[in-house]
């Protein structure tokens, strides 16, 4: 997967109709995200990885912009709900025909994600969606994300993208990685066809959000989170940035001792 702005496969669009309907479409469709079949995998892997500390045993997770969440069976060995919510119809639907079967994975739309209650979610992942929710649309979309944690849970909000970061500093993220797991070839012909897509197109109109690590926890703050930075960006783009949020009301050390996402810092 190779682009300057990348999905990091766990966030495949935009959430709810909370961005501008072109980065659905854009998510909707067939596109060059991915060199092949290998780097689908490869960057799952590292997902997986990542993220397997976060995961609250036996909780509830809402993958907000799941994407195609290769990962979701293995997180629903460890957690007792996982939820998938994604904007696009598309991946929607290949969601259930891949997973509709499985006992603790639900695949969520717009209407069911409205009527989650107070409280219903544990851990609210949010992997590189926060650069297709329009800046003036994100208050909202935290302050629903407080309402789903309710008291106790947490948000993890991951592959945030920082201002003027410049595009070769992607593209050599990218081919670092289509180097370690031998996909180099086909990583160089990706860039060739995202160069000739309508993504460039899509990010100028549609719009492109980043933000200061301090920008963004004093939003979180604002919105009644209190966060922590984390030592590294979850996922295979080391110079983005990773966040752990909590509600402002919970004690430090508060936290139920089966919870290891807390033990990262």
């Amino acid at each position: 997967m190779l682009n300057d702005g990348q999905n990091n496969g766990m966030s495949s669009g935009p959430p709810g109709g909370q961005s501008s309907s072109g980065w659905v479409d854009f998510w909707n469709r067939p596109n060059a995200i991915y060199a092949n079949q290998r780097n689908l995998e490869a960057h799952f892997a590292c997902l997986q990885n990542d993220l397997d500390a976060h995961l609250p045993a036996g909780g509830t997770v809402l993958d907000f912009g799941c994407g195609d969440a290769l990962a979701a069976e293995a997180m629903a060995k460890r957690c007792r709900n996982v939820w998938l919510y994604d904007a696009a119809p598309a991946v929607r639907e290949r969601l259930r025909e891949r997973l509709s079967g499985h006992p603790g994975i639900r695949i969520l739309d717009d209407d069911d994600l409205a009527a989650l209650p107070t409280g219903s979610v544990d851990l609210v992942l949010a992997v590189s969606v926060l650069q297709y929710i329009p800046r003036e649309k994100l208050e909202g979309v935290l302050h629903r994300w407080r309402h789903l944690i309710g008291a106790r849970g947490h948000i993890l909000i991951a592959d945030v993208v920082e201002p003027d970061t410049p595009m070769l500093r992607d593209i050599a993220s990218q081919l670092s990685m289509a180097r370690r797991h031998g996909f180099l070839m086909a990583a160089l012909m990706g860039l060739g066809r995202m160069a000739l897509s309508d993504y460039r197109r899509i990010r100028r109109e549609a719009g492109f959000s980043t933000y200061t690590p301090a920008e963004l926890q004093a939003r979180l703050s604002a919105a009644g989170l209190r966060s922590d930075r984390l030592p590294k960006n979850i996922g295979p783009t080391p110079h983005r940035h990773s966040f752990v949020a909590r509600p402002h009301g919970e004690p430090t050390g508060a936290q139920p001792a089966d919870d290891p996402s807390l033990k990262v810092q």
